[in-house]
């Protein structure tokens, strides 16, 4: 009889210890799920605000396009009237004014440099991971360097001094007066500086085209991963 009894009591101590460890179990479980939530609603939050300054660059991107356009446009009109010799007339001011584009790519990098100082780690898909450490740390870079060697040391060595010594005033998109029309375009030296300058836009628009279709895709992964 004694012995039934220790082994009844037995029996439901070890079921009590089952219980208690499941419950321990549940608990830790659910403790994990708590946890995995909050670092995916926090990944969600930064690549949301990650989302909104990938916009806003890819809208840098599209006026620094159209600007790169225009202005090419406009150096080949000024081309086409020194080539063919075409007398001057007022519609030139503006395409004259458009010489250079005083294009500057800024990046908005706030949350890369966030998540750069310690949150990469929280973006759990390594492919997008990759791709957003990649477009910031190589690609924008990248256009940034080729920007500054060859636009901004055009405008400076070439375009400045010419509308300095050329133009009786000048109006960024607005207008710029020469001062001897006949006398500019007969100078072999401005009518290289203003084919190069077409030579240039047409390799920015290139390139930032390239940047276009790349932030665009980053953005559509961001998306997917978000759930958007």
């Amino acid at each position: 009889m004694e012995k039934n009894k220790t082994g009844k009591y037995l029996k439901y101590a070890f079921g009590e210890i089952v219980l208690v460890v499941i419950g321990i179990l549940i608990a830790l479980q659910i403790n994990n799920w708590n946890e995995k939530k909050k670092i995916k609603t926090k990944e969600i939050k930064y690549l949301t605000e990650l989302r909104k300054d990938l916009v806003q660059n890819l809208s840098d991107i599209n006026g620094n396009i159209s600007n790169l356009q225009t202005s090419k446009n406009s150096n080949e009109i000024i081309m086409h009237h020194i080539e063919n010799n075409i007398v001057y007339n007022d519609s030139l001011d503006y395409h004259f004014s458009m010489i250079y584009p005083f294009i500057t790519f800024t990046i908005n990098q706030t949350t890369y440099e966030t998540l750069k100082q310690g949150g990469m780690e929280l973006i759990s898909n390594d492919s997008l991971r990759s791709s957003i450490s990649n477009i910031y740390s190589n690609r924008f870079t990248s256009y940034q360097t080729f920007e500054n060697t060859y636009f901004v040391n055009h405008y400076i060595n070439h375009i400045k001094p010419m509308l300095i010594s050329e133009f009786v005033s000048f109006e960024f998109s607005s207008s710029a007066h020469p001062k001897n029309y006949n006398q500019f375009i007969k100078n072999s030296e401005y009518k290289q500086t203003l084919n190069f300058t077409i030579d240039i836009c047409r390799n920015f628009i290139r390139m930032q085209s390239n940047l276009k279709t790349e932030v665009q895709n980053l953005i559509d992964s961001v998306n997917n991963e978000i759930g958007d």
